[in-house]
């Protein structure tokens, strides 16, 4: 019979197997956990956007502080009429090239950089020398020396002169209106209402394009005058504006991915003046926007958030101690402007080559 050679197993080796199988099922003791990352901070949002009544109030405010009394200046076409004194009316009367009319009696009168009123006054003291008590009244007919720019998705952008009363409505009616284009064999409007704007002066006048082009809503048809800069842009087009304290301000076309901090190497460098701490984000209309205030100097440390930008989006780089948000768009719209005016006219000149 065969000899079985297995040999029994140890009740302390079967001990020890079982022990051991239970520590290895037994959860590990945790060690000290990882510190977690610290969150960034993120730009503060200031909402600047405003009621329509709200807009309404600030427009007529603003139009009523950047009011000028129109002056005459050369190729204005004037009626000068003398109470009582028929030969002495006369129409189709010209600003001359030396800025100077001439005038039956009187000879000739300064009437370049003169306002109406002015001039009325100039021609009444003297015709005193022939006239008991002369009464002149003078009429413009045609203000050929006042012009305003409409640039942008209209279809025939350009300088239009101010001969008579013109309404923004008018002014975009008269650049043949908005410019459309083709969309799946669909005519689709090209232009931007929400980003459009009108300088005056410098200033800004928080016009509504979209309430007053799309709605009809008249109360934000405001009256042109001499120097008035309106741009409406394009909703193809993909840009952003780098202005402020920057060495190179400018327009920059738009790229998927485009942080801030990165954008802003596009202008070269910063001025001495540039307050780091405070870089705007402009978005949306500048009369109506959302600003974005992030602390630069922390984005490139890594302990704040960047600003993604989007198209349409101004990044403004104050300069020291300027904190108003109003005086920062009293400095905004003036440079948004001369860009815009630049490229303008140096396409203009382009097209003349």
């Amino acid at each position: 019979m065969p000899v079985d050679r297995r040999r029994p197993l140890s009740p302390f080796l079967v001990l020890s197997v079982v022990l051991a199988a239970g520590c290895a099922n037994e959860p590990t003791a945790p060690g000290p956990a990882a510190p977690a990352p610290a969150a960034l901070a993120a730009p503060a949002q200031i909402d600047q956007r405003q009621s329509t009544e709200e807009q309404l109030a600030e427009l007529n405010r603003v139009v009523a502080e950047t009011r000028v009394v129109p002056r005459l200046g050369k190729g204005d076409i004037l009626s000068i009429s003398v109470y009582d004194e028929p030969e002495l009316s006369i129409a189709g009367v010209p600003v001359r090239p030396d800025g100077k009319i001439s005038f039956p009696l009187v000879g000739d009168v300064q009437a370049e950089g003169r306002s109406v009123d002015e001039l009325s006054t100039d021609l009444t003291s003297s015709l005193r020398q022939y006239l008991l008590t002369p009464q002149v009244t003078v009429i413009v007919t045609a203000f050929n020396s006042l012009s305003y720019v409409i640039n942008g998705e209209v279809v025939h952008p350009g300088a239009y002169p101010l001969v008579t009363d013109v309404s923004l409505s008018a002014a975009v009616a008269k650049a043949g209106g908005l410019s459309k284009g083709q969309f799946r064999a669909s005519s689709v409007e090209l232009a931007d209402l929400t980003h459009a704007l009108v300088s005056r002066r410098g200033r800004l006048l928080p016009v509504d394009f979209v309430r007053l082009l799309r709605q009809g809503d008249m109360r934000f048809d405001v009256a042109m005058q001499s120097g008035d800069y309106i741009n409406i842009p394009s909703g193809l087009s993909k840009e952003v504006y780098i202005i402020g304290e920057v060495k190179t301000p400018a327009l920059f076309g738009f790229r998927d991915e485009m942080p801030m901090s990165k954008t802003l190497a596009l202008a070269e460098g910063f001025t001495p003046d540039a307050d780091l701490s405070r870089i705007h984000v402009i978005r949306g209309s500048l009369s109506n926007p959302i600003l974005l205030v992030t602390d630069f100097n922390k984005v490139i440390a890594g302990q704040a958030q960047d600003v993604q930008l989007e198209p349409g989006d101004v990044v403004y780089v104050p300069p020291t101690g300027l904190t108003v948000w109003a005086r920062m768009l009293d400095k905004i719209v003036p440079t948004v402007t001369a860009i815009q005016t630049g490229i303008v006219f140096g396409n203009s000149v382009g097209g003349q080559k």
